[in-house]
């Protein structure tokens, strides 16, 4: 587990630092976004925490971020994850049509989550 989350923040870093060269932060962003589907629950969360320093420093990466965030939620368990899917849904809120749906769905069902 802990080489693949380094292998994921290892990639995240070659986008906020600007070195990978032209088309490279999309690239790696939809590398992301595939990961997210993934059925590990440590690289899920890695890759969404992944893709909020990414849309943090690179703001057109949105669309590419936003793609499967609401499908995305339903299945982040870490907590970590599960933050940085929320943050990504308020981020790309204009670009995603059912995110206050899901965050509002999340919010009801609050009381209900269990602590780690």
């Amino acid at each position: 587990t802990t080489l693949s989350r380094l292998a994921v923040r290892s990639l995240a870093s070659i986008v906020v630092r600007d070195t990978g060269g032209p088309g490279c932060a999309e690239s790696i962003a939809q590398r992301m976004v595939d990961m997210l589907d993934v059925n590990v629950e440590h690289v899920q969360s890695e890759a969404a925490s992944a893709l909020c320093l990414m849309v943090r420093k690179h703001a057109d990466l949105k669309p590419v971020a936003a793609m499967s965030l609401i499908r995305t939620l339903k299945y982040v368990q870490e907590p970590s994850g599960k933050a940085s899917i929320i943050f990504l849904l308020g981020e790309c809120g204009d670009i995603v049509q059912g995110a206050p749906y899901a965050l509002e769905k999340l919010i009801d069902n609050y009381d209900s989550l269990k602590d780690p």
